[in-house]
């Protein structure tokens, strides 16, 4: 059996890195050096059932993996971070970051989740406490077995001033 002579080339040609650099619907086209892909699609985490949309970015860094050698075929294996696009923590934790400055992520070592919007809304929620920083509105009924606090008052064993009785209107609570 006689190997072609280029097999080195050719194996060369089956996973290249590349830099995004358009994007239509679930197919992008990446430059590989002075070689621009045709339209290819860029793998999903999931794709049936369930699904996971996050396309690649145009200048994210990939891997292009392209069967038999053929760019025609290829398939794009988003993910890479580099100096343009670096990783956002080197812990454990899982962080799903965008550019406007939302971010959403887990901390297994404390067990907090979070989510951070770009104007500063947070909402985190840590083992026995959730918090919000930014209005809240709700439009269903709020059960407390406790108690509910609201600036340092309490609506269980607060007292009111200047209690008359009939129909006066008491104080604010103190």
């Amino acid at each position: 059996m006689t190997q072609p002579v280029d097999i080195t080339r050719l194996i060369g040609d089956l996973i290249r890195e590349g830099v995004v650099v358009a994007r239509a619907g679930a197919l992008c086209r990446v430059a590989i050096g002075d070689i621009e892909t045709p339209d290819i699609p860029w793998l999903a985490g999931r794709a049936g059932s369930a699904t996971i949309w996050s396309p690649p970015s145009i200048g994210e860094q990939v891997l292009v993996l392209c069967g038999e050698g053929d760019i025609g075929r290829a398939i794009v294996l988003p993910g890479l971070f580099s100096d343009a696009h670096p990783a956002p923590a080197a812990d454990d934790s899982f962080h799903a970051k965008f550019d406007d400055g939302c971010w959403i992520g887990y901390d297994p070592a404390n067990g907090e989740a979070m989510i951070a919007l770009g104007d500063g809304t947070r909402f985190q929620v840590a083992p026995g406490k959730v918090r919000i920083d930014a209005d809240l509105e709700v439009t269903g009924k709020i059960t407390s077995n406790v108690d509910v606090i609201a600036d340092g008052k309490s609506l269980k064993s607060h007292k009111h001033s200047l209690v008359q009785p009939g129909q006066g209107v008491s104080g604010a609570p103190q």
